[in-house]
């Protein structure tokens, strides 16, 4: 495929919502397509608004369990993860869920990071899905999108001034806009495009489906150094997304990183039903007054 954006470009759209549990399972297949596709794929990334309103879903789950929507919300985060084997802590997300109302608002703080750029956008929207899935915290409110902000390195005066003046909200209507206009109704939904076909993708795939599309390329040698190098440029990764990229069974790929791990060279975090791997640097530097995990620390689930 080719694209307009160059001889060999190809434009991979992604309609996302970072409160996505079937997003966050894209998450292996989107570090494979960045570090071994970067000089074909551009990557722009639409926000979708999955919920409006969720007052109805939660009554509906209210119902459907008898007043326990909590344990229902926990039993299909833990049956969603356990098909995209990312981590995700079930119990945290439903323990801080009792105000939240729509997805929105994280989508807006989403388009609030676009202005410093793709790179720092990629890497707020990152902290955005680890805030919620990971460690169960409230992106919907104002003040944790701020501190991810700050934990991420933005700056987040400028951040502020986004959401304040209203321009993330108008850059987040016109993705809403562009959803309606490509049909788009469920999340993730990808369109490739190239200079004369584009393909559609819809739902939750794996690494392997995207390879069909854009062409299949060698895996790296998944040598001490090669996982080092990648842990360390995007500092907090999962065990599937290492066996992602290097194209190994998740077993292989977690024997590699402890061996790793005994040596210092990288941190193993147990959290969210699964395993995180840290860079050294990051592991130190990942703020504990927001609530956000460190190596050996655990956060309280408040109990019904």
């Amino acid at each position: 495929m080719q694209t307009s954006h160059g001889s060999d470009r190809i434009r991979l759209v992604w309609y996302t919502d970072p409160h996505s549990v079937w997003c966050w399972g894209f998450e292996p297949a989107l570090r494979r397509i960045e570090t071994l596709y970067a000089d074909r794929v551009d990557i722009d990334v639409r926000m979708g608004g999955l919920f409006e309103d969720f007052t109805p879903m939660r009554e509906y789950w209210t119902r459907m369990s008898g007043g326990r929507w909590r344990e229902s919300v926990s039993a299909f985060m833990g049956a969603v993860a356990s098909q995209h084997r990312m981590p995700m802590n079930a119990e945290a997300i439903a323990a801080g869920a009792d105000d939240f109302i729509s997805t929105w608002p994280a989508c807006i703080a989403a388009k609030a990071a676009e202005p410093q750029g793709k790179e720092a956008a990629a890497r707020y929207l990152r902290g955005l899905r680890e805030a919620f899935l990971i460690e169960g915290r409230s992106i919907h409110r104002r003040e944790v999108q701020l501190e991810v902000a700050a934990e991420r390195g933005l700056d987040t005066a400028a951040f502020s001034r986004a959401l304040e003046d209203g321009s993330a909200e108008a850059a987040f209507r016109t993705d809403l806009a562009e959803c309606r206009r490509e049909s788009v109704q469920g999340f993730p939904t990808f369109v490739i495009h190239g200079t004369h076909s584009s393909v559609r993708i819809e739902g939750y795939q794996p690494w392997e489906a995207f390879e069909h599309v854009l062409g299949a390329v060698p895996s790296p040698p998944a040598t001490p150094s090669s996982v080092i190098s990648f842990v360390n440029r995007f500092a907090r990764t999962a065990t599937r997304e290492v066996a992602a990229v290097f194209a190994l069974p998740d077993d292989e790929a977690e024997i590699q990183l402890d061996e790793l791990a005994a040596t210092g060279a990288v941190v193993r975090r147990e959290t969210g039903g699964g395993l995180f791997w840290e860079s050294p640097a990051a592991a130190r530097s990942y703020p504990s007054a927001s609530g956000a995990l460190r190596p050996g620390v655990s956060r309280q689930v408040p109990q019904d």
